[in-house]
């Protein structure tokens, strides 16, 4: 049985950006933040995962952001599907100010 990997992804209510989810090491249900890199999101192993998808859902239902889902991620932290690596590229076109 493998031991996936997964992030935590959504989309920022205001700006439409693509977003990620960051807790503090040990904080289950801590404080927590939305990066726009990628690189910089919490990961989590399988067992982690519902209770941090959890905590995530709590700024959905504060209107932080929209969509959240998990992400697989290769051992290096890289999404593994084309979809999530586009969004972690960013925006192919460049909007607002």
């Amino acid at each position: 049985m493998s031991n996936s990997l997964n992030i935590i992804s959504a989309n920022n209510l205001r700006s439409g950006l693509n977003v990620y989810f960051t807790q503090n090491e040990g904080q289950n249900n801590g404080e927590a933040r939305w990066e726009n890199d990628s690189s910089l999101a919490s990961v989590y192993s399988e067992d982690q995962l519902a209770a941090a998808f959890e905590r995530a859902k709590q700024d959905m239902e504060k209107n932080i952001v929209v969509d959240c889902v998990t992400v697989p991620v290769d051992d290096n932290h890289n999404p593994i599907t084309v979809r999530e690596k586009i969004r972690a590229a960013g925006p192919s076109v460049k909007y607002g100010k």
